[in-house]
């Protein structure tokens, strides 16, 4: 559902979030309370505009390009990152956080890959790392009610794209399993997958960024946000992923403990979290993401050394478990299913729990 730019129902639904929005306008991109911060204003002329960032050199099973969805007159820059063969794959679809990019999540991409899974990252304008040159006030625009339908609309085009490349065999889109597909983001991401995945915002007149097509999700960092009640509508698989540190980096909460809200608040049968002690917003970025720790260094916090300490110790886990859900959920893999039940190395702290 595609809203034109003065529809009534969007200014209801944006009108509604900013009386809502008793915190920050970060909110919904860094996990805050607010799951629909005020509406963005117009960003300052010397924000550059969203281009795809360049595969540096020539990288084996790596593509990248540029979708175009005519109807809102907007480019969509994606990247697919491919497993090794020429075997039919699932694939996961993954949105980055506020101010980043195609980078965000390569880390735990690199990892399904190994595991024969595919990548498809997105790169969202208007929330992507083009507003880092407009300062403060691009970041407060950007952290908007709108930016996400617009997000949810950039997945619901780039699945009905994929799938349509992958009926015409087109390329490396003929190996796409179309009944494999899955759906994970951080930070706003998160908030990208919460809504994609069925989340009900409970305001009258709002967009259905809901797609049918996916099997199971993962989000990384979510939040509950105003609308709490929402997230139980979401009957499909979720996995959380958050920890004691994961605090908002420019907001008031300091640790990770609003963010289990989620789970708790997901319908029993179907969910699960990972919570990892000492684990804070940048540990589950995926590296190469320069959102994922500007925002709080724009205010002057210094990140904290635990999770620097204990970077290699996350890494492992998130990668692991994540993996395992993505081969459980989307192929059936019984063996991960059954890793799953009792991950390893978890130290103490360390939570895994399924419900």
């Amino acid at each position: 559902m595609n809203f034109l730019p003065h529809d009534p129902a969007r200014r209801a639904l944006l009108t509604r979030a900013s009386v809502l929005t008793a915190t920050s306008t970060f909110g919904a991109a860094f996990g805050a309370v607010a799951a629909f911060p005020a509406r963005a204003q117009s960003a300052p002329a010397s924000v550059p505009a969203s281009t795809p960032d360049a595969v540096p050199a020539p990288t084996p099973g790596v593509q990248q390009g540029v979708w175009r969805d005519q109807s809102r007159l907007r480019d969509i820059p994606w990247r697919l990152r491919l497993p090794e063969g020429d075997r039919p794959m699932a694939l996961v679809v993954f949105s980055h956080g506020l101010g980043g990019s195609l980078d965000g999540g390569t880390e735990w991409a690199q990892a399904w890959a190994e595991a024969g899974i595919a990548t498809l990252h997105l790169q969202h304008a208007g929330s992507d790392r083009a507003i880092w040159g407009g300062g403060l006030q691009a970041v407060k625009a950007a952290a908007s009610a709108e930016q996400l339908i617009e997000r949810g609309h950039d997945v619901q085009f780039a699945v009905g794209q994929l799938l349509k490349l992958q009926k015409d065999g087109s390329g490396p889109w003929a190996r796409v399993s179309p009944k494999a597909l899955g759906m994970s983001g951080h930070s706003f991401g998160a908030q990208t997958t919460l809504a994609v995945a069925g989340r009900d915002f409970q305001v009258r007149g709002a967009p259905d960024l809901t797609d049918s097509h996916f099997k199971a999700f993962a989000a990384f960092s979510p939040s509950a946000g105003h609308f709490p009640g929402g997230i139980k509508g979401i009957t499909r698989p979720m996995l959380c992923l958050t920890g004691s540190l994961d605090g908002n980096p420019i907001g008031q909460e300091r640790d990770g403990r609003y963010r289990r809200v989620v789970y708790d608040r997901l319908p029993a049968g179907a969910k699960a979290q990972l919570w990892l002690e000492g684990a804070d917003h940048m540990s589950f970025g995926g590296g190469g993401e320069r959102g994922a720790g500007f925002g709080q260094r724009l205010i002057g916090r210094e990140r904290e050394r635990a999770p620097e300490k204990l970077a290699a110790h996350h890494a492992a886990l998130i990668k692991s478990v994540s993996t395992d859900w993505w081969r459980w959920r989307l192929l059936e893999d019984e063996e991960a299913l059954t890793r799953l039940k009792s991950p390893k190395g978890l130290s103490a702290g360390d939570e895994w729990l399924q419900g």
